[in-house]
């Protein structure tokens, strides 16, 4: 997907991009425990961490003629440039408001690119290795905070504040993990699944200690987050595995590996006392919240999840024609034009957007994000046919936050951007040159 320069990246440069990319990986993980646990003082300041990697990897992508100027970027930035005019002569007029918006709208898209594009397969590969160590020691902490006090430093907010978990279900509170909030901990083993069901179909560079480790720490992670976001989202890539597999070769034997793995990481995770605890207190939070009288699964999931794509172009009498200009409806924003934080244009994501730009650039914005996503999926289905199913799985994981996810949301914005990045790299295969092995790769995007 990614509109390359006639110069081919340079061996330096490239590998100086991939440090970049980790590192930016990394700290999206571990950004929240710097807020919370390391550096408490400097919470606000640390919602930036990510910026000077952004910063410096645009410059040496520039300064070697691989910065991704492709279709969608040069139209992204030709719009959020409007709208940007627009918010200071017409909307609110606050400038670091409108950079707040210009932030979370697209200034780390282009580096969503430059991971496609210094990445390949086999590094998604060895990243979700690394990842899915990583969800074990994660799962432990998770356990950690379930059984601890709200009043435990284990369980501290942004700025060493007492008391991090969102109330969950029978006195038990929702474990953030790393994060500075539980929507690290749904995305973080969404990618989780992914990687595991990729680890599972796509390739057989795991261990199958670390398959067998990872499938029970998935198993465990999921009740003890109590969160609903979590089943329905690694649901959803797990069924995606599941498809991918029915159109590749040896299709059987993948299917029994996911049943049989399945099967056993259950079977593990239930002889866990915490896993017992932790799968009542969630399902005594889903049977409440999707009661009949609450209007039961329909209304409360179903109707909820459509109500983020029709909802706002229901809702927009009293929005103004050009919106009240980007930036307004982030939490940052809002604390900046009114002193409260909040979400005053409305928390889920399109009401953000249509009160921002109004219904013209709003909706124009919108179907620049699905339009990437589209075509990320076009791509994938590609690279599916072509028998690598590892791109259409990690875009499972991330095609619902790239069209309707709260990019204002630091948190949202860095996993929608690594999952954007790695499902190009997924479906860019190395392909081997006596002269350069390094730098030929065979891309399906």
């Amino acid at each position: 997907m990614s509109q390359h320069s006639t110069t081919p990246i340079s061996n330096v440069a490239s590998k100086q991009l991939r440090y970049l990319c980790y590192a930016y990986i990394v700290l999206l993980i571990l950004e929240g425990a710097l807020r919370k646990w390391a550096l408490p003082g400097l919470s606000n300041p640390l919602l930036l961490i990510r910026e000077p990697i952004v910063i410096l990897a645009y410059i040496i992508a520039w300064r070697n003629h691989c910065f991704p100027l492709n279709l969608y970027i040069r139209t992204g930035l030709a719009l959020m440039i409007l709208c940007s005019i627009i918010a200071m002569t017409i909307g609110h007029g606050h400038p670091l408001v409108v950079a707040y918006g210009f932030k979370s709208n697209f200034w780390h898209i282009p580096f969503a690119f430059i991971i496609g594009q210094v990445f390949n397969r086999n590094h998604v590969i060895k990243i979700g290795n690394w990842w899915l160590w990583g969800s074990i020691v994660m799962t432990g902490l998770l356990i950690l905070q379930f059984y601890a006090p709200q009043s435990a430093w284990i369980n501290r907010a942004p700025g060493g504040l007492e008391g991090g978990g969102f109330s969950g279900a029978l006195g038990k509170f929702r474990p953030p993990g790393t994060f500075s909030f539980i929507v690290g901990v749904v995305w973080f083993y969404t990618f989780s699944a992914g990687f595991l069901i990729a680890g599972l179909t796509q390739h057989k560079s795991y261990s199958k200690i670390l398959l067998a480790l990872s499938s029970v720490a998935v198993a465990i992670a999921i009740p003890i987050s109590i969160s609903r976001s979590l089943i329905l989202a690694a649901g959803l890539t797990i069924l995606t595995g599941i498809f991918a597999s029915a159109f590749q070769k040896n299709m059987l034997p993948r299917l029994v590996r996911i049943a049989f793995l399945a099967g056993i990481g259950l079977l593990i995770a239930s002889q866990f006392t915490v896993f017992d605890e932790a799968t009542e207190a969630f399902s005594h939070r889903w049977d409440r919240s999707t009661r009949e009288e609450k209007g039961g699964v329909q209304t409360m999931i179903v109707w909820r999840i459509a109500l983020e794509f029709v909802g706002p172009f229901l809702e927009i009498e009293d929005t103004p024609f050009l919106g009240e200009g980007i930036g307004a409806g982030t939490q940052i924003g809002a604390q900046l034009l009114t002193g409260k934080k909040g979400f005053n244009l409305g928390e889920s994501e399109w009401y953000r957007l249509i009160g921002e730009g109004g219904l013209i650039l709003g909706s124009l914005y919108i179907i620049w994000r699905l339009w990437i996503g589209f075509k990320l999926f076009y791509f994938a289905l590609i690279s599916l046919r072509r028998g690598n199913g590892l791109g259409i799985i990690l875009l499972s994981t991330t095609l619902y936050n790239l069209w309707v996810g709260q990019l204002g949301q630091p948190t949202i914005n860095g996993f929608t951007v690594i999952g954007i990045g790695l499902t190009i790299a997924a479906m860019r295969i190395p392909k081997k040159s006596p002269k350069n092995p390094q730098t030929h790769v065979q891309s399906d995007a």
